[in-house]
């Protein structure tokens, strides 16, 4: 072994190999194992930390879409109340809030001047009065004999709540002619086990979006009664059914020029079975109409418009098109609303339509300068028409035909320069195919140039859907579309719902939604 000695500590061997103890052979070995160890665990690393990027960019990615999808959105749009206001934005979507104003630019409260007063009128009193007296002095317990005068108010209460049960007595009778045994027919108001005032009273409270469980638990509680979940999806459809023909006539009288010279109309998404349905609205100062159909497409709208000769304003969407016998209107807040998406895109805070205003930027860049031009324009020249017809809401019928034909002219070589802004560019086109629909209302006095009664309408849909998520078959949807129909046309005619249910309850059977109800279960 000690001759080897040597050998390792020669520089050059025949083979050109370095000679190595084993101990420090052990030692590199263990030392590569902890390298390539090492090795592995880094390149691990790396691969963990790419697919992390990888998820951090899909990520960045799908956030920067929200936001812009946020950026660009109505409640965005409503940055603040009066914003809010002119577009039609719900005060409670207001997206930034801002700090109040000063003491002394404070709106002082109470009724505002040149609003007439809203006082709630004084009830008649219906039942015996509660009488509060005293015996005794409450400071020296002296005994206080009859009283010297008196004070009176009405107050308003519910009655106890209770129930009315009596039996239904149906006489049967043998014909002397033919010898059948035959009886008078039954209304919806008594078939099952339930009579038409709690009926109404269900539908009622399901137009007002409560579930079905809801109105069973509130019946428990309050009336002591037992009522199943199949009982009142009976009675809801029951109720439909006495409604059906009073929801066609509804229908006819909103498609009747004479009767409905001017209407608004609207859509939006209603699930209806799993799969989105489009819910249609019309509507004008005396009624309202749902109609729930497959499609937002041209063939719906001349479904739901059918012979329609009157005017009608719509946020522009080319289903509408295919009413041709209808004079048009496009919304001008929807145009409006076109203009505020760019301005929001930009950082600009959107303005609305009927006051003048300058930008306001809410962050630092380039100002698009065309493009507020081109919008200054437009919106000058909408707004100009709209406080003309303010103005004047009692001009001539050639005195309107030549402004509507001025402002046509005049928003048309607008539209029509050389714009260059790719925003401009494309609204210049969409206003430019609806150049006729935008001042229908300057000419035919009545017509409203926005819609906003119309998205009210559609409102009442929306927080219905959000409650319930829609309808689970095409008959809830017919009966949706009924319930709703005949509330609305209550609600703008001064009418009591519930009575006017009960009423069309007592009414013999009408044919056309369906089969009778089945019998409720108790």
């Amino acid at each position: 072994m000690l001759a080897d000695l040597p050998r390792l500590f020669a520089a050059n061997t025949p083979d050109d190999s370095i000679l190595v103890s084993r101990r420090r052979l052990a030692e590199l070995l263990e030392e590569k194992e902890k390298q390539e160890r090492e090795l592995r665990e880094a390149r691990e690393e790396i691969r963990r930390l790419r697919e992390e990027r990888a998820r951090s960019r899909e990520k960045h990615s799908a956030l920067r879409a929200a936001l812009d999808r946020l950026r660009t959105s109505l409640s965005v749009l409503g940055t603040d109340a009066k914003t809010a206001a002119s577009v039609g934005v719900p005060s409670s979507r207001v997206f930034f809030r801002q700090s109040p104003p000063p003491d002394t630019k404070r709106r002082p409260t109470g009724g505002q001047p040149g609003h007439p007063g809203t006082t709630r009128p004084r009830p008649t009193p219906n039942a015996p009065p509660r009488i509060l007296d005293l015996k005794e002095c409450p400071k020296c317990a002296h005994d206080l004999g009859a009283p010297a005068d008196s004070w009176q108010r009405p107050v308003t209460d519910l009655p106890a709540p209770g129930l009315e049960i009596f039996d239904l007595v149906v006489l049967r009778y043998k014909c002397p002619g033919c010898g059948a045994r035959v009886h008078a027919p039954i209304p919806e108001a008594y078939r099952g086990e339930f009579g038409p005032r709690l009926k109404a009273f269900v539908a009622e409270l399901r137009v007002l979006g409560m579930p079905f469980e809801k109105i069973a638990e509130l019946l428990r509680m309050r009336h002591d009664l037992e009522v199943s979940v199949a009982s009142l999806i009976a009675m809801e459809e029951g109720v439909a059914e006495s409604l059906d023909t009073t929801y066609r006539e509804l229908g006819e009288e909103l498609r009747d020029a004479k009767r409905t010279p001017h209407a608004e109309g609207d859509e939006t998404g209603m699930p209806v079975g799993g799969r989105m349905e489009w819910l249609w609205v019309g509507t004008s100062p005396t009624l309202t109409v749902y109609q729930i159909q497959e499609g937002r497409g041209g063939d719906e709208a001349a479904t739901m418009w059918a012979g329609y000769r009157g005017k009608l304003t719509h946020d522009g969407l080319d289903a509408y098109n295919s009413v041709r016998e209808a004079g048009h209107q496009m919304d001008l807040v929807h145009a409006n609303r076109w203009l505020q998406k760019v301005e929001a895109s930009h950082g600009i805070r959107p303005r609305g339509l009927l006051k003048k205003e300058e930008p306001t930027y809410l962050r630092a860049g380039r100002p698009p300068e065309e493009f507020l031009r081109f919008a200054a324009g437009v919106r000058a020249r909408l707004r100009k028409e709209v406080r003309w017809t303010e103005r004047y809401p009692k001009a001539s019928g050639a005195a309107r035909a030549r402004r509507y034909r001025r402002a046509v002219r005049s928003m048309g070589r607008f539209l029509t320069r050389a714009w260059r802004d790719p925003d401009a560019v494309r609204i210049a086109d969409e206003l430019g195919q609806r150049l006729e629909t935008l001042f229908t209302f300057v000419r035919d006095p009545g017509t409203s140039w926005n819609s906003n009664e119309a998205e009210r309408e559609v409102r009442v849909v929306v927080v219905h859907r959000k409650i319930s998520g829609g309808r689970r078959t095409e008959q809830g949807a017919r009966v949706l579309e009924r319930l709703l129909t005949v509330w609305r046309t209550c609600a703008k005619r001064e009418h009591r719902f519930w009575e006017i249910v009960s009423g069309r309850l007592g009414a013999l059977p009408q044919p056309g939604l369906g089969p009778p109800s089945a019998r409720p279960a108790s």
